[in-house]
């Protein structure tokens, strides 16, 4: 079965499966383990915090794997941006993806140098901002994922349902999707891709520390300790102290502290998304793509949704 969107044709991919930017531990293995895969993996700038770090690891990428990956750009943890941005434009980088403040400008520059820009936002209001302002897709995430939740922020059904029917340009849903079904159901909304991000954290390739990995497989989205940090979203002083923390380089000082003893800096129960209901095991990047793709097409083709079945073209 071809899963072709516009999202496949502008990116170049198989599989409309775009790996999340997963701050902290978005490698060049990872990346290249969901590319090779059939998705689009993408390599975090926040990961490397220095420009000659990102340059190594976008061409450590580039050595594994000959299909196309991002770089991931968040404005709200990166306080060299604009040095780690030219670097993704020189080294080629063919699909850049943004968040947070100063869209316009970056979306700019990636544009000018022929790329690909790919924005991710929370509403409907900066959807249709990253359209008027050039961005070729807008990736909406809704309550249900991970990290700073804006207050303004909606489920991942009904952001994406809202988005599709306002914007022209593709729409990537994010938010909680992390099986066949929930891929699936994107789709009927009108996206044309996925964005995953905590299924992606217990695949063999993601540097996540092992004991953290099996913490993960088997949690339960319905207990409070990580049903409520998720679902929370961000006070006004929350994200204040975030940008506050950012003029100071806090943020990498505590990373680099956190790396330093070895705790995963993805270890906060925010860091995730309610899709740890999906893990159950921990597998190749390779075998959850193809679980995902393999049972959404059987799901299409035989057993159906609600009695609905496609029938395949002869």
């Amino acid at each position: 079965m071809k899963w072709e969107t516009r999202v496949t044709e502008l990116l170049g991919i198989r599989y409309p499966i775009i790996q999340g930017a997963l701050a902290g531990i978005g490698t060049a293995p990872l990346a290249a383990a969901v590319s090779e895969a059939g998705g689009l993996g993408m390599v975090t700038a926040w990961t490397l915090r220095t420009p000659e770090k990102l340059r190594k690891e976008i061409r450590k990428a580039r050595a594994m794997t000959a299909k196309p990956f991002a770089v991931n750009l968040s404005p709200a943890m990166d306080p060299a941006l604009d040095a780690l941005r030219e670097v993704a434009i020189e080294e080629r980088v063919p699909i850049i993806e943004t968040a947070g403040s100063r869209a316009v400008e970056h979306g700019m520059r990636i544009k000018e140098a022929g790329l690909i820009w790919i924005h991710k936002v929370q509403t409907v209001k900066h959807a249709l901002a990253a359209e008027r302002d050039g961005a070729d897709a807008v990736c909406i995430m809704g309550l249900e994922g991970a990290g700073l939740k804006s207050p303004l922020i909606l489920t991942t059904l009904v952001s994406v349902s809202m988005v599709v029917k306002q914007v022209k340009i593709p729409v990537i849903a994010a938010g909680g999707i992390g099986d066949a079904r929930t891929f699936l159901g994107a789709l009927a909304l009108g996206a044309e891709a996925v964005q995953l991000g905590t299924a992606f954290c217990t695949v063999k390739e993601c540097p996540l520390a092992d004991h953290y990995k099996q913490a993960l497989v088997g949690a339960d989205p319905y207990d409070p300790k990580w049903r409520d940090a998720i679902l929370a979203t961000s006070k006004a002083e929350d994200i204040q102290n975030l940008r506050d923390a950012v003029e100071s380089k806090a943020v990498m000082l505590a990373a680099a502290k956190a790396e330093s003893t070895g705790i995963p800096k993805e270890a906060g129960t925010g860091a995730i998304s309610l899709a740890i209901g999906f893990i159950d095991r921990i597998v190749t990047a390779k075998e959850l793509i193809d679980k995902i793709m393999g049972e959404a097409e059987e799901i299409l083709t035989t057993s159906g949704i609600a009695g609905w079945t496609l029938a395949p073209k002869t």
